[in-house]
């Protein structure tokens, strides 16, 4: 009878792997984002500090108009919760919040954690021209005064030679996901006019050359941005924000 009991028991746990979980469901081929690839860069990695990978971290690049180098530690809130943490959270919820629309998703990093590091910035924008991304959404939080808040874009300015291709279509993309998002309810950047900024020296957009932003969600150092940063709701809700500008983008064609 144990023996029994034991096979039905391992037949049960074997059908409900077969069935899987929302994490696991493959992308929904009838979604309204059928067919987009899609790739998100969870900015910088918990090991970029660690001291084992200084040789690493201490790999320059030149970008289009600076020397610059393979990535950084990124900020933090007051009491220390990483950047790189909050990033990587907030890419895995959108991960999947994308491929339930039929999106496929890649990301530019498989763990955040002290044992591994990067990878450098302008390996992340390759990836996006490797698999041949409709769009690339660089993930990240400032680490500003502590009266500034809110989400702001960069989107790449004109560098000849380097950002010809991408400077309309990331403009393009920039405006819809400010729009999306800020109908959606995240909080819009009370320091940076209109939620945008035009960077020339950003490695990550520079070397990309498919439609690239980086969003800046909110500020760590901001205690109400804090708060969100920090809450699991408040991961959900910049998972949904980052998506509204998504769809908003895809939306306009």
């Amino acid at each position: 009878m144990r023996a029994a009991a034991a096979f039905l028991a391992t037949t049960a746990t074997a059908a409900a792997l077969l069935i899987g979980t929302p994490a696991q469901a493959a992308p929904d081929a009838g979604g309204p984002l059928a067919g987009k690839v899609i790739l998100l860069d969870p900015g910088h990695q918990l090991g970029n500090s660690n001291p084992a990978f200084a040789k690493q971290m201490a790999q320059k690049k030149f970008n289009g108009t600076t020397v610059k180098g393979c990535n950084t530690t990124g900020t933090a809130t007051n009491g220390g919760y990483p950047e790189a943490t909050f990033n990587w959270r907030v890419a895995k919820r959108l991960k999947r919040l994308l491929e339930a629309q039929g999106a496929r998703v890649e990301l530019t990093r498989t763990s955040n954690s002290r044992d591994a590091w990067g990878p450098c910035v302008w390996d992340r924008a390759k990836q996006a021209n490797r698999i041949g991304a409709d769009i690339m959404v660089n993930i990240h939080a400032d680490g500003s005064s502590a009266r500034n808040r809110g989400f702001f874009l960069l989107a790449p300015g004109l560098v000849k030679g380097w950002t010809e291709d991408v400077v309309k279509p990331g403009r393009r993309l920039a405006k819809a996901m400010i729009s999306g998002m800020t109908k959606a309810g995240a909080p819009p950047s009370n320091y940076i006019r209109d939620q945008l900024m035009i960077s020339t020296n950003t490695t990550g957009l520079n070397f990309s050359d498919v439609p690239t932003v980086t969003v800046e969600l909110g500020n760590m150092r901001n205690a109400a941005d804090a708060r969100l940063m920090t809450s699991t709701s408040g991961q959900r809700s910049y998972a949904r924000w980052l998506l509204a500008g998504i769809d908003s983008y895809f939306a306009r064609g």
